[in-house]
């Protein structure tokens, strides 16, 4: 369950720096004034700003600044993900998944990650690569499973993370530790995908390994919106190059 709630988290805080349109509400959070960033988040979100709306039911999830509210969280979230936020909609998932405030359901589950994983967001394309891969709320499909886990995977190898700052101030400081935190997190994921790949791929036949490549090149269309430019023109490495069939990818 910890872990699960540290997944409900990650990329929260992260999002907060991306976002300027409520800085005294992102520099409160960042300062620990948790109470002070949902007193700015609150009136926000009863109008309507999505991001205020994912940031306010990611701090209910775990508790910051507001009485932890699973339910309420949930309510957020789904007001977020009916502006087309993907990350709501992952964490929608993720609640379905884990039973966290509601009743578990994988189907639901499946559903909101895919909605997501079409919009591009890496964290739902691995965890719905996850779902074919094991069957839940889905039929057990390993094509699907490898091709989805590597669309997610080709954005984990090239997201772009800078934790370098000259600006010693405790606000940037705070920025920095929160950066290297998702930069691990990042790596974890990684690792777990391309362990994922390895574990498929050694009972695939010849066929498998074409259908996976058909596969591939069908969703690649969803892995642009959350890819710079730069990656591109960027190989893959060797290591893990037949993993990830990079000839798909460009």
């Amino acid at each position: 369950m910890k872990l699960s709630i540290i997944t409900l988290l990650f990329l929260t805080t992260y999002s907060l720096i991306a976002y300027g349109d409520f800085e005294t509400g992102g520099e409160a959070y960042l300062n620990g004034d948790y109470e002070t960033a949902a007193n700015e988040f609150t009136p926000l979100a009863e109008r309507g700003d999505h991001r205020a709306m994912y940031a306010l039911g990611s701090m209910y999830a775990a508790g910051q600044g507001v009485e932890k509210d699973l339910h309420k969280a949930y309510e957020l979230f789904s007001e977020a993900a009916k502006n087309g936020r993907a990350d709501a909609m992952y964490k929608l998932g993720l609640m379905h998944e884990e039973g966290l405030g509601i009743k578990q359901n994988h189907k639901k589950a499946i559903r909101y990650y895919l909605k997501a994983a079409k919009k591009g967001y890496p964290l739902a394309q691995y965890k719905t690569g996850l779902m074919y891969e094991q069957g839940l709320g889905v039929k057990k499909n390993t094509i699907n499973a490898y091709a989805w886990l590597v669309i997610a995977g080709h954005y984990f190898i090239y997201v772009p993370i800078n934790t370098g700052n000259e600006d010693k101030s405790s606000i940037e400081e705070k920025k920095r530790q929160i950066l290297i935190f998702h930069q691990q997190e990042i790596d974890r994921v990684f690792d777990e995908i391309t362990t994922h790949l390895q574990n498929i791929k050694e009972n695939m036949s010849s066929e498998d390994i074409e259908k996976v490549t058909s596969k591939v090149i069908a969703l690649s269309k969803y892995r642009k919106k959350y890819h710079s430019e730069k990656v591109r023109t960027l190989k893959i490495e060797p290591s893990i190059e037949s993993l990830f069939l990079p000839e798909t990818l460009y």
